[in-house]
Formats: C-alpha cells, sequence, structure tokens
C-alpha cells in the first residue's frame, strides 16, 4: 500500500498561491487530493497539521473534522516549540484522533525550547507509541538525540530530506555528509525515519539533481524501513507536479522489498502502532 507521509490539507488552501484553493482546478485541498489517491492508489496518508502564518489557524481540529468517516487520514498536530503545551492540551489532542504532533524547528534555538518541556509530555507521548514529524534543519537536529534516545517509542521522522537547503550545484559526498551530519549520527536508532520529501527545497527543477547527494547519503545510511515517501501536497505543487513528488530518483533501481518500504509499507508499520499504550 502507498502511504504519504507528508500532505496538508487546508480549509482555504495553501496561502502562497493567492487563490486560496488548491492549484489543481477549482477544488479544495481535500477535493484535489481524494482524486490523486484514487489515481495513484495511495492508500493512506499522514496529514502534518500547520497553525502558523495565517494559512490555516485551527487546522488541527479541521484535519480531525476531515478525518471523521475518512480512515485514509492520519494525522499530527501542529504544536509550537514554545512555549510548551499543557499536559492537558496534549492529551486533547490525542484523544481528538492526532496520532502525534508536528514541530518546526528552523534552529538550534527552537530545538532547545522543545527539549526543555516538562518530560512529563514526552512521556505520555511515549506512552502512547507517538509519531513525532519534525521539520528540523541541521542546527537544530544536532540537539535532538538526547531527546530521541530517551523516548524510544516514539517514532521521531525528519521531513524533506533532513532539510539540508537550496543548493545550486550538487555537493559531493563529503560536503553532503557533513551538511546532514546530525541527521547521519541517528540513523542507528531504530526509532528515527526520514522523509523522502520536498526535494524541491534543495532544488526546484526536477529531477532535482542537486538533491541527489543527499537521497544517496540517506539510502546508504538508513534502513529502508527508515525512509518514507510524501509528497507535500500541496506546497509542492508551486515547483513540481503530484506525479513528479512520486518519481524518488534511485527508487527504481532499489530492490523491490524496499521499494515497497520507502512508499508506504514502513510507515504503515508506525502508524499502526501510534495510538497503542504501553502494557
Amino acid at each position: 500500500m502507498i502511504v504519504d507521509a507528508h500532505l496538508h490539507l487546508f480549509r482555504h488552501g495553501y496561502g502562497q498561491f493567492g487563490s486560496g484553493k488548491s492549484p489543481l482546478g477549482e477544488l479544495s485541498d481535500l477535493e484535489a487530493y481524494e482524486g490523486l489517491r484514487e489515481r495513484h492508489g495511495i492508500g493512506a496518508g499522514l496529514v502534518v497539521c500547520y497553525e502558523d502564518h495565517g494559512i490555516d489557524p485551527a487546522n488541527n481540529a479541521y484535519v480531525r473534522e476531515l478525518a471523521a468517516g475518512r480512515p485514509w487520514i492520519h494525522s499530527v498536530a501542529y504544536l509550537r516549540p514554545s512555549p510548551a503545551p499543557t499536559r492537558r492540551q496534549l492529551e486533547s489532542l490525542i484523544a481528538a484522533g492526532h496520532c502525534g504532533i508536528a514541530l518546526y524547528l528552523p534552529d538550534e534555538a527552537a530545538a532547545v525550547a522543545v527539549l526543555e518541556w516538562p518530560a512529563e509530555l514526552w512521556q505520555a507521548l511515549s506512552d502512547v507509541h507517538a509519531v513525532i514529524s519534525l521539520n528540523a534543519r541541521p542546527e537544530g537536529t544536532k540537539r535532538l538525540r538526547p531527546l530521541v534516545e530517551q523516548f524510544g517509542n516514539c517514532a521521531f521522522i525528519f521531513s524533506h530530506l533532513g532539510l539540508p537547503g537550496r543548493h545550486e550545484t550538487a555537493p559531493d559526498p563529503t560536503a553532503a555528509a557533513e551538511r546532514l551530519g546530525p541527521l547521519i549520527d541517528l540513523a542507528a536508532l531504530p526509532n528515527v525515519g526520514v522523509k523522502l520529501s520536498g526535494l524541491y527545497a534543495i532544488d526546484p527543477r526536477p529531477p532535482h539533481a542537486t538533491a541527489l547527494p543527499f537521497i544517496d547519503l540517506l539510502l546508504e545510511r538508513f534502513d529502508a524501513s527508515n525512509l518514507h515517501w510524501g509528497s507535500d501536497f500541496s506546497p509542492a505543487l508551486e515547483f513540481v507536479s503530484f506525479e513528479e513528488t512520486m518519481e524518488l530518483p534511485r527508487l527504481a533501481s532499489l530492490p523491490e522489498r524496499d521499494r515497497a518500504l520507502i512508499l508506504g509499507d514502513g510507515l504503515s508499520i508506525k502508524l499502526r502502532r501510534a495510538g497503542q499504550a504501553n502494557p
């Protein structure tokens, strides 16, 4: 089963497009994505909620409204790094049906803020095997190892190849490894995954040639069960078609088992586990 590891569903569309609609015709995000699901055989998706920049301030609640009667929708609730949520707020989000949380950590300060959350919050997430979706640049990732090690029941999944940044030319393997060093240092931990998504953020022109060294590095260092294809619908559509998001470089040359894991089998295991309390 194909599972999309990273998509957004906004009430009025992704604001960057200006029209308040999905770029795929005059459709809502949900209508457009439902059509894409049917066309490409996508069985499930991890909806990454986002509530900043005025795009959809109540996105956490909106996505759970959509999930009613749509079992293909799994979601992670957006939380800001600071101030820390209360235990009651966190439990309310999980009770609403979110399988975890989404954190955006653009810098070291944001990562430090998350590390300062009360341990009971992270324990509550660990107790339900929560999925933790992280948009974290390497500057923030380098601070997260203690958290990832302590709460091993959480599935920490880093978005968009670990966000190495825009590259006009392809880095050599050494430079790529240096840039993603903080993420590569976590590769041996079984609860760390990476989304093969957002290639346009490195190189906006398909086939994203300058992103290839980072993809090669991740394929080398991470087990395929911890690498997950994601479309980044609908923000990605400013740069590429949906079909192009599915044309992952190197995917066709991998063994069938690895392709299946990356396209959804690996994430399916984590989603089934999420929400299951420890005995």
